[in-house]
């Protein structure tokens, strides 16, 4: 009996350990970029990102990756591209913007695109994100502007 007891614990064990998967801390920046003149749902204009990420350790380099998810009109979904790794050395800062966002997508720039930046980073380190988001009339101005700090949450 005791020995068919262990065996089972044994097993259990080995099953838990198999089935454990690696954490990561999660980012989703929000990205609407491109110029619109006649679509249902966006006011016409021009509409830029950038998500401003920062490493707020005091010694290390942390090396993430992100990628991109395009989100598309009448509930469909879109294309997602493969991760892109990044170092970030202590307190140092990078900006993503619609250019990288279309190079890493492979379309053409001024296209009208929306989505999400997601950015990954192991449990144990953390990131600074910010969104920072501007639209404005066709013909150039900015005349709208909005930030927002991206919280970051565990995924498997």
């Amino acid at each position: 009996m005791r020995s068919r007891i262990v065996t089972i614990l044994v097993v259990l064990a080995a099953a838990t350990a198999a089935h454990a998967q690696v954490q990561f801390r999660q980012y989703a920046a929000k990205f609407v970029c491109g110029k619109v003149a006649n679509q249902p749902n966006v006011a016409p204009g021009t509409y830029f990102t950038t998500i401003n990420v920062h490493n707020p350790a005091l010694t290390g380099s942390i090396v993430f990756q992100k990628k991109f998810a395009l989100a598309e009109m009448n509930e469909r979904t879109g294309r997602i591209s493969q991760w892109f790794r990044a170092p970030l050395r202590a307190d140092e800062a990078l900006q993503i913007d619609c250019g990288n966002i279309y190079a890493h997508l492979g379309i053409n720039p001024g296209t009208f695109i929306d989505g999400f930046a997601v950015i990954q980073v192991t449990t144990r380190q953390e990131l600074d994100v910010v969104g920072v988001y501007t639209a404005g009339p066709s013909g150039g101005g900015v005349s709208a502007m909005h930030m927002e700090r991206v919280a970051g949450r565990l995924t498997q």
